[in-house]
């Protein structure tokens, strides 16, 4: 692979590659990250999962001033990004930073984090963006079919991962159930809000720290959606993801600013991000890869203070 992408590299954006070294970092199974070293530093990701509105969706909140958003190296054609063997091949400059998720925020970051979010739900994107933009997770209508599946496939365990996971999976059933109820039928109905750019994924394993700067990465899930959709992951149910503390919390909304939240709204969002949480990672649990690691993770979703029970709370 490492040849190709050279070639690819040199060929889409003229980059002359001394050293490539792949991130595994995320949970996204449809993507590869790799760093790209020349004369600078690059974030290159080739990816069959998500929409094209994310290159196109940073390239408009970076052109509007927002430091926050790392904006797409344009191709030598001038596109956001290149068709490689069915997969989309997009640049970024490399950020030397942490991960939040790794080493936390303090409490002056978090301000600095809702107001970085609230910039971006400020921000109106254009007719053109707009029309290109989905207005629903599209991994949101899969997600029941797969639970579904799930729960027939561990009908038969096939090892002892398969095993443990079937007995998760039974222990919580209920409430699995539920969820699946409760995000079908809030689904049909027209839930209202204002739709507002939302990454849809904010939680601090793609939010970056580089020199007392925030960015917010990996927008291959942007929707136009009311912002219960991004502000789910900043009220309880996310572990270490999100906000741990009530300082934290308030600390966030400090920055953001007072928003009037709809109950009805934010349960929908809440139950469709937990049935994604527990479809996705029981699916890697049975197929991979991290087996091990994905059914603890699971199995946080689940708990008592998981996003699963918080939804329904």
């Amino acid at each position: 692979m490492t040849d190709k992408l050279r070639l690819w590299l040199a060929e889409d954006f003229g980059f002359a590659v001394r050293e490539l070294e792949q991130v595994h970092e995320g949970a996204d199974v449809a993507a590869e990250v790799w760093r790209a070293t020349g004369e600078l530093s690059y974030a290159v990701k080739w990816s069959g999962g998500g929409t094209d509105a994310g290159p196109r969706a940073t390239a408009y909140l970076a052109s509007r001033g927002i430091r926050g958003v790392p904006s797409p190296v344009p191709t030598l054609g001038g596109d956001l990004w290149s068709e490689r063997e069915g997969g989309r091949l997009s640049v970024v400059p490399w950020i030397a930073g942490e991960r939040a998720a790794r080493t936390g925020l303090t409490v002056e970051q978090w301000t600095s984090y809702g107001a970085l979010l609230a910039e971006v739900h400020r921000t109106e994107p254009p007719a053109e963006l707009q029309a290109v933009l989905p207005r629903i997770n599209p991994i949101n209508a899969r997600m029941p079919a797969l639970t579904h599946s799930i729960q027939a496939r561990l009908a038969t365990p096939k090892d002892a991962i398969e095993e443990e996971l079937a007995t998760v999976w039974r222990a919580h059933s209920d409430t699995i159930a539920t969820i699946v109820e409760q995000t079908e039928d809030l689904a049909r109905r027209d839930l209202g809000g204002i739709p507002v750019l939302c990454h849809a994924d904010p939680h601090l394993g793609n939010v970056l720290v580089a020199a007392g700067q925030l960015y917010l990465i990996d927008w291959d899930d942007v929707v136009l959606a009311p912002r219960e959709q991004d502000l789910l992951f900043f009220l309880g149910g996310m572990g270490s993801l999100g906000p741990a503390t009530t300082a934290q919390k308030d600390a966030f909304f400090s920055g953001y600013g007072a928003v009037d939240l709809d109950a009805t709204r934010l349960t929908y969002y809440r139950c469709a991000r937990a049935l994604e949480d527990i479809a996705q990672w029981a699916d890697q649990a049975i197929d991979g890869p991290d087996r091990e690691d994905c059914l603890r993770i699971l199995q946080g979703v689940l708990s008592p203070d998981g996003l699963a029970v918080q939804a329904l709370a």
